[in-house]
């Protein structure tokens, strides 16, 4: 994590960083919100003396000139004007901010401040990328214009969000920033990641809402009372539904949030998985007609596409705000490494889209390890697809798996060996896009990036040309 900076009045006024912190700080003093991560961007980029267009900053950060101009800029300058007392616009940010600086010097203080582009000399502050980017990480990449949608639609009654991809793309890294925003707005959040059930819970109805109750309840720091509304005659869904209307939207009076995360691990139990889901959809149209259900917002993150088939009025995959992650575009690629303090040409950010096709995590290795100077280009290129490369803890986990699941690696194999798309099984299919192996389009299966290519044609002895 970067170290706050210090304010100095005394400090160049093209200080872009001290600039930023002192107007989230001063918004932070006055509103209790922060700068959110493109009103950060946007007021970076109006500082600089060599000020872009909105269209030429909607491309470099992945979003249309138009929703820059029309949506971000006005209500960033509106809200600056309030905060300062004087109306403030693109053309007179510099002036305003240079006077309000000279003006004040706020007080020290332990609140959080702005992630900026690190000095990566000190490799202190690189993050190896693990599970997720912390919040106040550098290196996040706003991925979608839905991105910023979606804190606001988590403060709405009866929000429902769902947040798609394969693994290590960013699900949970999303997640995270949306919950914290939720949190900052006043909201409880109620966080359960379905990895932590064992399979004997996931694969009983009964079981799987029990554990769903007694872990919000804990969650809530509530008193899991589940005996008291759980009937044996009634059923478990009904059961479920009745601890939650009656007690959980009862007890806890202020708006929450539910996130269930990995929720595809149920999809191996179709049949558990249609009773569950069938359920959720139910929640979600109590919120639209129920008063005491408004308090209740829905995050669901699954991997990708469920193979469950589901009657369309009872999934709940087809309704609320829809986020599908996509890898990085060459234009996110190269702010990410601007942010690394790499200097790469063209046809080297060419060569790695063609190698790991913008997976963001297989990005970020590759940016941690050469912003530590650990290991030239061409040496990380000539090795990446090896057992002994930046990615080999990466490939084995995959290649585990595959030998864990014969036919699973059966149908990659055949994948692998197709000169052009091919057709595979749904389960087949949904596994491997999940794993991020393999790209789907009108159900016809690709493999994901020549690194997967290169790699396991290696190890199934074939020809990875």
């Amino acid at each position: 994590m970067t170290s706050k900076p210090e304010f100095n009045i005394l400090a160049p006024m093209h200080d872009t960083d001290t600039v930023i912190s002192f107007v989230d700080r001063t918004l932070y003093e006055q509103t209790g919100a922060h700068l959110n991560t493109l009103q950060t961007v946007l007021l970076r980029e109006t500082w600089q003396e060599t000020r872009r267009t909105y269209e030429e900053i909607g491309a470099t950060y992945g979003y249309s000139g138009s929703y820059i101009q029309q949506g971000i800029a006005p209500k960033l300058w509106r809200l600056l004007s309030k905060v300062f007392g004087e109306k403030i616009s693109k053309k007179n940010l510099r002036s305003v901010l240079m006077a309000q600086l000279q003006q004040h010097q706020p007080p020290q203080s332990t609140l959080p401040t702005v992630p900026t582009v690190p000095d990566v000399s000190d490799t202190s502050v690189l993050e190896y990328p693990t599970d997720s980017v912390p919040l106040d990480s550098p290196f996040y990449v706003v991925r979608s214009p839905l991105e910023p949608q979606c804190y606001q639609d988590i403060l709405q009654p009866g929000a429902l969000l769902r947040i798609k991809g394969p693994r290590q793309m960013g699900k949970t890294s999303l997640m995270n920033r949306i919950l914290a925003h939720a949190k900052q707005a006043g909201q409880q959040t109620v966080v359960l990641n379905f990895q932590q059930a064992e399979r004997s819970i996931l694969s009983d109805l009964n079981r799987l809402l029990r554990w769903l109750c007694a872990n919000i309840s804990r969650q809530l720091k509530l008193p899991a009372v589940l005996d008291e509304f759980w009937d044996e005659d009634t059923g478990s869904k009904m059961s479920c539904t009745l601890y939650m209307e009656g007690y959980l939207l009862v007890e806890n009076e202020q708006p929450w949030v539910l996130a269930l995360e990995e929720i595809s691990e149920l999809f191996e139990y179709p049949d558990v998985a249609r009773d569950f889901l069938g359920m959720l959809r139910t929640w979600h149209e109590y919120t639209k007609a129920e008063p005491e259900w408004q308090i209740l917002r829905l995050v669901l993150v699954q991997s990708t596409e469920s193979y469950v088939q589901l009657n369309i009025n009872q999934s709940p995959f087809n309704v609320g705000l829809e986020l599908l992650l996509q890898p990085f575009t060459t234009t996110q690629v190269q702010d990410l490494a601007r942010r690394h303090q790499l200097e790469l040409t063209l046809e080297q950010i060419e060569a790695l889209m063609t190698l790991v096709a913008g997976h963001p995590y297989l990005v970020r290795v590759l940016f941690y390890h050469l912003a530590q100077n650990s290991i030239s280009w061409s040496a990380l290129m000539a090795n990446a697809a090896t057992d002994t490369g930046i990615y080999h803890d990466h490939l084995h986990r995959h290649l585990g798996r595959l030998q864990d699941y014969p036919v699973l690696q059966t149908a990659f194999e055949q994948v692998l060996q197709a000169p052009n798309p091919i057709e595979l099984t749904q389960v087949e299919a949904f596994r491997l896009q999940s794993m991020g192996l393999v790209r789907l389009s009108n159900n016809q299966a690709t493999v994901g990036c020549r690194l997967y290519q290169e790699y396991f044609s290696g190890r199934f002895g074939m020809d990875s040309a």
